[in-house]
């Protein structure tokens, strides 16, 4: 099923569905989804601007025999590993009304430690716009221990909840605020 679906997500920009299924030679169907393709610089960079796209590296395997594509390479070097955390922060000022502008306020948080707004707005998963504000998000851990001394950010903690199908955070529930 996922390979079905990187088909069709690819098959988008390259303008046909045997073009895409002939370019995809790896998938990941653990707990980071992903696919391996041969594209062309023109075509990478087209779905690196897609919402729904995360990253797009250079494959370092492609032209090895024996593929290793592991999370080995980047456990060892934890600080470029994304990870799940959930990020408390102080009440957003009374302007912030909307889901709309409560999602605009978390992002330009999260912009202050990538730099870059659109990274931000692809790695946050989850808000809240109860009591309890924030959101949940995937980055290094550089980011996160960054995050944790932007003005307004209360705390910075590993997401436990990320696998659970319950997003039950007690005090902070954020199941019925699903971005993605």
């Amino acid at each position: 099923m996922l390979t079905a679906f990187l088909t069709q997500f690819l098959s988008v920009e390259l303008n046909s569905k045997k073009e895409a299924q002939g370019c995809i030679y790896n998938a990941s169907y653990d707990t980071q989804f992903g696919f391996c393709c041969d594209i062309d610089e023109e075509t990478s960079q087209k779905l690196a601007g897609l919402p729904e796209v995360l990253s797009i590296n250079p494959d370092p395997d492609f032209n090895s025999i024996q593929k290793d594509y592991t999370n080995e390479k980047t456990e060892s070097h934890s600080s470029n590993k994304l990870k799940n955390w959930l990020v408390r922060v102080e009440m957003p000022p009374l302007s912030v009304i909307t889901r709309a502008q409560l999602v605009d306020y978390y992002t330009q948080i999260l912009t202050k430690v990538l730099g870059n707004e659109k990274d931000a707005q692809k790695c946050i998963y989850h808000i809240s716009s109860q009591s309890n504000y924030g959101f949940c998000c995937e980055v290094n851990d550089e980011h996160a221990n960054e995050l944790s001394s932007v003005p307004g950010v209360i705390s910075v903690r590993p997401d436990e909840s990320f696998d659970s199908d319950d997003k039950n955070y007690g005090d902070y529930n954020i199941q019925d605020s699903s971005i993605v």
